[in-house]
């Protein structure tokens, strides 16, 4: 159809031509001068054509066409350019997708739950808790749901172990919660129910999909009766697949729950035990700051009405869940997610060096276009659909690019970054993507619509087949160069400090030695009197060289930290207010076991019994702080136990001090440790280490069998070698590491091959220069240094750029390293010399070629 319109359209103007010929033929001109006259009142035939087409209904669509079949065969023309276009745009858009993906799937994808936004975690801050993310005791919860003004409704959870009984028990975690806890988050149950308020202190139990349909087949029948457990229960629901907590791993709140149960009646008279974690739903209409007013004023009224409470300085801070439940990992993905940003900035750049580049070589051919009528916006919306098909090309491979690479984040991911796996390459990622790719699309096509703005069509048609290569065309490619290499800087410099970090923590010492060291956890079936006999049944097996057990294994943050204050002998209470320890019961064999170095007295003995002298083992950073430069061996203080009567202080003798063990953090101290024999302060769940000659996990099954022999009702509970739990509290940094390693790696690739197609682009118009040097008695190494010297000057600029930014970054950095400074002279050095040497190997191939220049045939052509 377009074509018998074109032949048309032809047929048509040619012949008012014609006709307009012979009227001026009549006149009396000559054929000759009629024609010419002619033509110049009828302005062109093609330019007529133009405006007939621009005027024809589908005329846009039709021109959109023809760009696009333009566009796609000068793609085709130069395989080269589309090639290294298209492998350079992906990369940068899959690497920026990849990333995004987690950071969107971490930081901004919604909580599953009903209006995520209204939903807040509340801390404490008091005294004798000595930090600000403290959990509430019973009658707080109760006293800030009765006071408040600003929350719809408040609840309360803590996690606690359980154990399913039967043939092959199993022991998991429970999670106790207040009987409104599901209605606050808009859970419903996927079966049954959830709890209601006349739950509270009942055997009502609700269980995860997982578990429900694992162990009991996904049985409906089992709703409302009882299922084989620990205690007596009542199965009164099951959550929907999707469930899933979502708390801060500080909140000692795992999201690998699979058993609920709730708080009994005495919670509201729990004055000083500090366990419960506090939810909140805010009001419509009531922000987080309105809310943080009210809780203010609900603190002061609490410290006002309860003696207990009234010199701890009691403070509630109130978060947003989401936002509390990715604070540790929000700096590290946001520097993540700016180094992805500066790679895609150093692909475009290196795209724009290339569009330059070709829009110089076009220069004669856009010219010659504009000559016969085309314009300027015509032209624009060429070179735009040209930029927008490449873009929508390297969009398109972008996103299998980051398909994959989100693949191989999934990975390695750490645990922390768990969720990102229920999100994926969503709707939100993909926008990013095509946004990506549009304003890539706007940036490349512009660069050379600027270039044909600023022709002098006269001289460039005049320079036919030579290509003018002038001076703002060297300081467009020269600032590009500086440019990349100034991204670059910044990002090798960011992953030498994130490789040190990584190598700082992984050689600190923890106060122990996790290997050859098996660990497990028993919430049930040992007895206090029948725990000496247990560890010799397990120290009896072959391989093992000892055994031990503590209330809390080291960097195990799924249960709960316990601490308290503690009051030296001779110290007032006033003294002592602001003296808080961690607290751990342990066996004789635990603190050798496990590595914890003596560093005076002794370790804890089988006559360390209930009903003995009660003593204590302190570590060094609790002696430092309470009794500097004194030996701690006799010193005395009241410790508080576990004992019949709850928690009571009971003075106690030091008779020994270790090195301070990372109990809660590889990177920090975060206090001083008291330990106290089990015996004396008895507590479940335990956990044990077992020192071994041979690889701990072939210990599992004997030791399993020896449990079951002892109790049929007894589970073993995250089974594990401690190296296990190092490598999970290092593999945060280690996950940034690699992604920090592979942008540097790219920013350092980026930085060769950009330099490397300006001077190569640069050296490829001025090779009349080179040859005129030569045949002017210029040697190829005096040609070879001139390139090589522009490419390390651009260098130059770029590393002194980058210098100054990465300093400027620094202050953003502080929050992510360990053992390093930001600034770290190491880290910059590197850089120092990595750009340079990226920067001369891409400037060695222009280089040669410049040399290669041939005098005569210079000459010749010119």
């Amino acid at each position: 159809m377009f074509r018998r319109f074109e032949d048309n359209l032809d047929e048509e103007l040619r012949s008012s031509l014609e006709m307009l010929v012979d009227r001026y033929i009549a006149q009396g001109l000559s054929p000759a001068e009629a024609r010419r006259k002619a033509r110049i009142e009828f302005e062109g035939i093609e330019q007529v054509k133009e405006k007939v087409r621009d005027r024809l209904r589908g005329s846009g669509l039709r021109a959109l066409v023809q760009d696009v079949r333009y566009a796609w065969r000068g793609m085709r023309r130069q395989p080269s350019f589309t090639a290294i276009a298209l492998l350079t745009l992906a990369l940068g858009i899959g690497i920026n997708t990849a990333v995004f993906s987690i950071f969107y799937g971490v930081l901004l994808h919604p909580l599953p739950y009903k209006q995520p936004e209204r939903l807040a975690v509340i801390w404490g801050s008091f005294r004798s808790a000595g930090h600000a993310r403290a959990p509430a005791s019973g009658t707080i919860l109760v006293e800030i749901a009765r006071r408040n003004r600003s929350l719809a409704d408040v609840a309360g959870i803590w996690s606690v172990s359980r154990t399913f009984t039967g043939d092959e028990p199993e022991s998991v975690k429970c999670a106790r919660v207040t009987p409104n806890f599901f209605d606050l988050l808009g859970v419903r149950a996927g079966e049954g129910r959830t709890f209601l308020q006349s739950d509270g202190g009942t055997p009502a139990i609700m269980l995860t999909d997982g578990i429900f349909r694992r162990r009991f087949g996904g049985n409906e029948g089992l709703i409302g009766k009882g299922v084989p457990m620990d205690r007596g229960n009542t199965l009164v629901g099951v959550l929907p697949a999707n469930f899933q907590l979502q708390f801060a791993p500080d909140s000692n709140v795992p999201a690998d729950v699979q058993v609920f149960d709730t708080f009994g009646p005495g919670l509201a008279n729990q004055r000083l035990q500090y366990f419960i974690r506090v939810v909140a739903r805010l009001k419509p209409g009531v922000s987080m700051a309105d809310g943080q007013r009210d809780l203010d004023r609900v603190a002061a009224e609490i410290s006002g009405a309860y003696t207990e409470y009234a010199s701890e300085n009691l403070r509630f801070t109130v978060v947003g869940m989401q936002a509390d439940a990715v604070r540790d990992v929000k700096a590290a993905l946001g520097a993540l997610f700016a180094g992805s940003a500066f790679i895609l900035l150093i692909c475009c750049v290196n795209i724009s060096s290339l569009l330059l580049a070709r829009a110089s070589d076009r220069r004669r051919e856009i010219a010659l276009r504009l000559t016969l009528g085309a314009s300027r916006g015509r032209v624009l919306r060429q070179l735009l659909v040209e930029g927008a098909l490449l873009c929508l090309m390297g969009g398109a491979a972008g996103v299998a690019v980051g398909w994959a690479g989100f693949r191989g984040l999934l990975a390695i991911r750490p645990e922390r970054l768990a969720r990102i796996s229920d999100v994926g390459l969503s709707w939100p990622v993909l926008a990013f993507a095509a946004a990506c790719s549009l304003a890539a699309a706007l940036l490349f096509g512009m660069v050379p619509a600027i270039e044909s703005f600023r022709l002098d069509l006269i001289t460039t048609l005049r320079a036919g087949s030579r290509a003018v290569l002038g001076r703002m065309h060297r300081r467009t490619g020269g600032a590009l160069v500086v440019a990349e290499i100034t991204l670059g800087f910044v990002l090798v410099t960011g992953a030498v400090l994130t490789a040190r970090t990584l190598s700082k923590i992984e050689r600190v010492r923890p106060g122990f030695e996790p290997r050859q060291l098996l660990t497990f956890q028993i919430a049930n079936g040992l007895t206090v009197k029948g725990m000496p006999e247990w560890e010799a049944e397990v120290a009896a097996l072959p391989g093992v060289e000892g055994v031990g057990a503590s209330t809390i294994l080291p960097l195990d943050s799924d249960v709960p930290n316990w601490y308290s204050t503690y009051r030296p002998e001779g110290f007032s209470e006033a003294e002592a207010s602001t003296l808080i320890a961690d607290l751990r019961a342990a066996t004789p064999g635990y603190l050798p076991t496990i590595g914890a170095r003596l560093v005076e007295g002794r370790y804890f003995t089988p006559m360390d019994r209930a009903g003995g002298r009660p003593v204590v083992i302190v570590d060094d950073m609790l002696v430092r702080t309470t009794w500097p430069g004194q030996s701690a061996i006799g010193k005395k203080v009241y410790v508080e136990h576990v004992t019949g009567n709850g928690f009571e202080p009971i003075l106690s003798e030091v008779v020994g001090v270790v090195e301070h063990l990372h109990n809660q953090s590889l990177t920090r101290e975060v206090r001083g440790q008291i330990y106290m024999p089990f015996e004396q302060s008895p507590r479940s769940p335990m956990g044990f280490v077992v020192r071994t000659h041979v690889p701990p996990l072939s210990l599992v099954a004997a030791v399993r069998q020896k449990l079951h022999a002892r109790s049929k009702n007894a589970a073993l509970a995250k089974v594990r070698p401690m190296t296990a739990y190092v490598e999970r509290e290092i593999a945060p940094v280690s996950f940034t590491a690699v992604l920090a390693a592979v942008f540097g790696g790219l920013a350092l690739l980026l930085a060769a091959t950009g330099i490397y197609g300006v001077l190569n682009y640069q050296v490829s118009r001025r090779r009349p220069e080179m040859g005129i040097r030569m045949a002017l008695g210029a040697q190829a190494g005096d040609v070879q240094r001139l390139v090589l010297r522009q490419g390390l000057v651009l260098a130059a600029a770029g590393v002194l750029t980058g210098s100054a930014s990465a300093l400027v970054a620094a202050r953003w950095l502080g929050a992510l390293v360990y053992g390093v400074s930001p600034r770290d002279p190491l880290s910059y050095a590197a850089a120092l010399v990595l750009l340079p040497v990226a920067a001369l190997v891409g400037c060695w191939r222009p280089a040669w070629r410049a040399a290669e220049a041939s005098p005569a045939e210079t000459i010749r052509e010119e």
